[in-house]
């Protein structure tokens, strides 16, 4: 059943909403031509994930999508007309990486979700589809800690072993 001008305009109000608190958006693809895309199932356990992160990830007619966008200027020259396959919305209120990670594991096992590009609403730049990879592929918070952790006491563990030997 198709829409009328009224509903249409509300829907695109709800988009602008969330865009409005949102802190990034992620540009996917979750079905592609010719590609078995995300189930239902898949596609819910994925919310739910997601949701636990503070992220959301919508499905969104092309057309509604860029005119959410463009109320914000938002668009940065990329329409989501041009993305092939049907597009969805990484929303994120939090931490950029976790849901980008959730989002990739998931891609490893069903080829028809792509990433295609981000937006950074803090400073309204685009985020490359290799960044997102890459952010994807960075070991957790803890390892990162536990590193920097490392990095920093085992050189001065190492200087309290040689103060206490010249001491003696």
């Amino acid at each position: 059943m198709a829409k009328s001008r009224e509903q249409k305009k509300e829907i695109v109000d709800k988009i602008a909403e969330k865009i409005k608190r949102a802190k990034f958006l992620i540009f996917t693809s979750f079905s592609q031509r010719g590609k078995k895309g995300l189930n239902f199932l898949a596609m819910e356990k994925l919310k739910k994930s997601l949701k636990e992160v503070g992220a959301e990830y919508v499905v969104f007619k092309k057309t509604l999508l860029d005119l959410a966008l463009e109320k914000f200027s938002l668009n940065g020259g990329m329409k989501a007309k041009e993305l092939e396959g049907s597009a969805a919305v990484l929303i994120g209120y939090g931490d950029l990486v976790e849901p980008i990670k959730i989002l990739y594991k998931l891609s490893k096992e069903n080829e028809a979700l792509i990433f295609y590009s981000g937006l950074n609403q803090e400073d309204k730049k685009i985020i490359s589809r290799d960044l997102l990879v890459e952010l994807a592929n960075l070991p957790s918070r803890e390892i990162l800690l536990y590193r920097l952790y490392s990095a920093v006491r085992f050189p001065l563990f190492g200087l309290a072993n040689i103060l206490t030997q010249i001491k003696k």
